[in-house]
C-alpha cells in the first residue's frame, strides 16, 4: 500500500512523516445557526485527503481519521457526560454509499467504537442528490438536501458530517432533527472550509 500523500510504502493511510506535516489536529470551532460546529482540521490543509471520498482509496483514508480522532474525541465526551449516556446516539449526515463505502458511515461507526454510545445507521438521508462542492451560498439556499430522518425520537445525538463550509447542510439537518425532538448537542466534522468555499 501507499501513503495518499508522497506515494511512499505505508501500511496506514498516510506514513508516518506525512502524518506529522498534514494531520495535526487544530479543533476549529464554529457556530452555524444555533449549532456548534466542531472540527479537527482547516480544510485548505487537508482538502486532498479529505476529496478522497471520491475515490476507492478514500475508505483507508477516512476509517484512520475516525478511529485517530473521532473515537478519542467522542469517548472523552461520553465519558463526562452527566446525561442518560443511553439516550446519546451518532447520526450520521446521509450515509450514502458511493464507490463501494460511505465516509461518513466510516466515521459515525468507528467513532462510536468503544465509547460507549451506539451510531444509527442512514437514519438522516437526503431525498435530494444535490453536490454543493465549488457552489455558492445562494444555491445551496436555493437547492435543500431535502432531509428525512427515520430514527428514535426524544434522544440525544452529535452530528457526524466530513466537512463543514457555509453550515447550510447542517443547519439543515439539525432542523429536521429538533422536529422529532433529537437534541443535537453539536456537530463533529474533518476540515472545516473557514472561508464557507470547498473545492
Amino acid at each position: 500500500m501507499k501513503c495518499l500523500s508522497c506515494n511512499n510504502f505505508s501500511v496506514k493511510p498516510l506514513c508516518a512523516k506525512c502524518a506529522k506535516i498534514y494531520l495535526k489536529p487544530e479543533m476549529i470551532e464554529k457556530r452555524v445557526g444555533n449549532l456548534k460546529v466542531i472540527s479537527f482540521f482547516d480544510y485548505y490543509l487537508v482538502s486532498e485527503l479529505v476529496k478522497s471520498k471520491y475515490l476507492v482509496s478514500g475508505y483507508r483514508f477516512y476509517k484512520y481519521v475516525a478511529k485517530k480522532f473521532f473515537q478519542p474525541f467522542i469517548k472523552a465526551y461520553v465519558s463526562s457526560y452527566k446525561g442518560d449516556k443511553k439516550r446519546l446516539y451518532l447520526i450520521g449526515v446521509d450515509e450514502n454509499v458511493l464507490r463501494g463505502y460511505s465516509n461518513i458511515s466510516l466515521l459515525t461507526h468507528y467513532g462510536a467504537y468503544k465509547s460507549g454510545i451506539k451510531p444509527l445507521s442512514s437514519v438522516l438521508r437526503a431525498k435530494n442528490r444535490v453536490q454543493y462542492a465549488g457552489k455558492s451560498l445562494e444555491y445551496r439556499l436555493n437547492n435543500p438536501r431535502g432531509f428525512v430522518y427515520s430514527g428514535p425520537k426524544n434522544i440525544d445525538a452529535i452530528l457526524i458530517d466530513d466537512v463543514v463550509t457555509t453550515g447550510t447542510t447542517l443547519q439543515e439537518a439539525n432542523s429536521v432533527l429538533k422536529k422529532s425532538g433529537v437534541n443535537v448537542h453539536f456537530a463533529l466534522t474533518v476540515a472545516n472550509a473557514v472561508d464557507g468555499i470547498d473545492y
